[in-house]
């Protein structure tokens, strides 16, 4: 939702756990340097996520880092690169670090934006798990919107359970969403949208039990903005 192609997408990708650094943190510092075309920054961060006591505070750990390179050759293109290496980030894989490197390329031109993002994230010891993300929206005037997106990742968390005899075994799953977006002027900088969504997935004949043979999944919002 941080994203022009994504302003009506109200759930985040299936594989945002392949692109995003931690959702919190306790401790990160950062430096970079900027030049109209190129942006170049480093970090360093605590790499593992917080408790499930997240009223509460840990302790400050500078034990990860990540480095990221952006280039915008106009105001309608940005490509960026980035990669890090974090220090047991997830709580279901408690032993393993790892190496999550990232690549993408956005477009927005007039009511038009785009965005084609790959990730791999490499477990450290472990299998590299990779995801692949596209999504556009498209404004096709001043009071409707059309917006989809399609994602490919391979993951192992399909079954948190240790017991489970599918437990930590990686499966390639696909998700197809679209939608559409309605907006409503309430004010000069005041606007609401309503619409909804509908998804398909595909996936490996293996999680049908579990998942659903053909399994389908909608959504519908209300969202108010301010300013453009």
């Amino acid at each position: 939702m941080h994203r022009r192609s994504a302003r009506y997408q109200t759930m985040s990708p299936i594989a945002h756990h392949w692109f995003d650094s931690t959702h919190i943190t306790y401790g990160v510092v950062t430096a970079g340097v900027r030049t109209r075309p190129v942006q170049l920054e480093a970090s360093v961060f605590k790499g593992r996520e917080p408790d499930e006591e997240r009223w509460g505070f840990d302790p400050i750990k500078l034990d990860s880092w990540s480095l990221r390179a952006t280039f915008t050759p106009s105001p309608n293109w940005a490509v960026q690169v980035s990669h890090g290496r974090l220090e047991s980030p997830e709580a279901l894989h408690g032993g393993n670090d790892e190496a999550r490197t990232t690549a993408s390329v956005h477009y927005a031109r007039g009511g038009l934006s785009a965005t084609l993002a790959w990730s791999a994230k490499n477990r450290i010891p472990g299998d590299t798990l990779s995801a692949w993300v596209a999504e556009a929206n498209w404004d096709v005037d001043a009071r409707h919107s059309l917006f989809g997106r399609a994602e490919l990742v391979r993951n192992d968390e399909l079954f948190p359970e240790h017991s489970h005899p599918l437990h930590d075994q990686p499966f390639r799953v696909a998700r197809f969403e679209g939608g559409y977006a309605y907006r409503i002027p309430l004010a000069d900088t005041v606007t609401l949208a309503l619409g909804g969504s509908v998804a398909a997935y595909a996936k490996p004949a293996a999680l049908d039990p579990y998942y659903g043979k053909s399994p389908v999944s909608g959504t519908a919002f209300a969202k108010l903005t301010l300013g453009d």
